[in-house]
């Protein structure tokens, strides 16, 4: 039987291993709730005690070991020390969230609640950043007003932009190296680097911009839009050098970006921007990865992207995460067939929105198994629901979806 780490490198180097590798919590893109965590502790009779939530705008769970030994995943995260509005992931604190549950959150973390039980959160600097609603699971940024057509577009100074990216630190980097080293030394799983350096874009704010404004940007001011996403690029290239320099022998894998570029029914923009203006700039992040490593790239984007897809393979993605099935044109089978050969298939295993969720452990046990032989020859997949495991899956549907990769997703040497 195969270890962890040589299952994963199998898959991701398009062969076919002993089983389908399983990942639940081992990124920041098929990570647990830390609700959901609370749930699974309490079903298998296991003390969580106070869970650490690393990631506090998807409010993901950190994974102990007997909980990740239960779930059979095979990828262990290395986590940034920085995850979400500049809290440092150390120095915990009690906070009771709105589910009743009291967890674990950043020295750092700083918020207020108002009378009606609704909580404003505020960033290192004091900025009010973001809400969670008194029934919310979930924090929401405060980032997106109304598009004013009416306002001038006020461009950022290109070197203003490239201060405002943050770099790592040496502190950070000797402690990453520290724990990649530790981790590798001591476990048998694949390492997944969670460096998240190669974003261009966010729902939030970017370059100043809203996300709305900057959509209109990318049309009426390619020239600018071009500038800015060239600088992200290059400074996302000097975090992605200092990073590999520290843990790139230790990591199979590393996440360069989770921009998402689509909703249910296509791209959130034309594909020809997409080619000229992001592709040219994630082709430098990954030819960075490649040159100075045998580290796979990882891109996550929700939604329908097919026709972006083959810009994501001639940029160098080696990985590709969630394949949302149930959005336009993202049919697993199809993908696999046309894009199989070139990429690797990290999600697809269960859809999210529908059947994880809202169904019995039969349905889920029923769209893993077709999953499961669309996408197991050749190797090339990781087995992963479609994005986090949400507070409101059942548990028993957590169990069918290990039960069933592991009673169906065997190879047969």
């Amino acid at each position: 039987m195969m270890t962890s780490r040589e299952r994963v490198r199998a898959a991701i180097g398009h062969k076919e291993p002993d089983r389908v590798p399983i990942d639940i919590g081992g990124t920041k893109t098929t990570g647990i709730h830390v609700d959901e965590y609370i749930k699974i502790g309490n079903y298998l009779g296991i003390d969580t005690e106070l869970p650490r939530c690393y990631e506090q705008f998807q409010m993901l769970a950190r994974v102990e070991e007997p909980i990740r030994r239960w779930l059979h995943s095979d990828v262990l995260q290395l986590e940034n020390l920085y995850e979400t509005w500049g809290y440092r992931n150390s120095g915990w604190k009690p906070w009771r969230n709105t589910a009743g549950n009291t967890i674990l959150m950043p020295g750092d973390f700083r918020y207020e609640t108002d009378s009606n039980g609704d909580i404003a959160l505020f960033d290192v600097n004091g900025r009010h950043v973001a809400n969670m609603a008194s029934t919310g699971s979930y924090f929401e940024r405060l980032a997106n007003p109304p598009l004013d057509l009416s306002r001038e577009i006020i461009m950022m100074d290109i070197e203003e932009f490239k201060k405002s990216v943050t770099l790592y630190s040496d502190e950070e980097l000797r402690i990453l190296e520290k724990r990649a080293k530790l981790m590798y030394e001591t476990t048998e799983y694949s390492i997944h680097g969670g460096a998240l350096k190669g974003k261009l874009g966010t729902t939030g704010i970017f370059a100043g911009h809203p996300f709305t404004e900057w959509l209109c940007i990318l049309v009426s001011e390619p020239e600018y839009a071009e500038e800015i996403l060239g600088a992200a690029g290059d400074m996302a290239v000097k975090n992605i050098e200092m990073y590999l320099q520290a843990v790139g022998s230790y990591i199979d894998t590393i996440l360069i970006s989770t921009t998402d570029f689509g909703t249910q029914t296509g791209e959130l923009f034309s594909p020809g921007v997409f080619k000229d203006l992001y592709m040219p700039n994630y082709k430098k992040m990954c030819d960075c990865v490649h040159q100075n490593s045998k580290v796979k790239t990882m891109f996550h984007s929700c939604g329908s992207i097919r026709n972006i897809i083959p810009y994501f393979i001639e940029a160098g993605c080696d990985i590709l995460n969630p394949i949302q099935a149930n959005s336009y044109r993202m049919d697993p089978a199809e993908l696999k067939a046309e894009f199989g050969n070139d990429l690797v298939f990290w999600g697809a295993g269960v859809d999210s929105q529908t059947i994880y969720p809202g169904k019995d452990p039969s349905d889920v046990k029923d769209q893993v198994k077709e999953r499961l032989e669309i996408l197991m020859p050749g190797g090339g997949c990781v087995f992963t629901p479609i994005h986090n495991t949400q507070f409101d899956v059942p548990v028993e549907n957590v169990e069918a979806f290990v039960d069933t990769v592991l009673e169906y997703g065997r190879y047969i040497s």
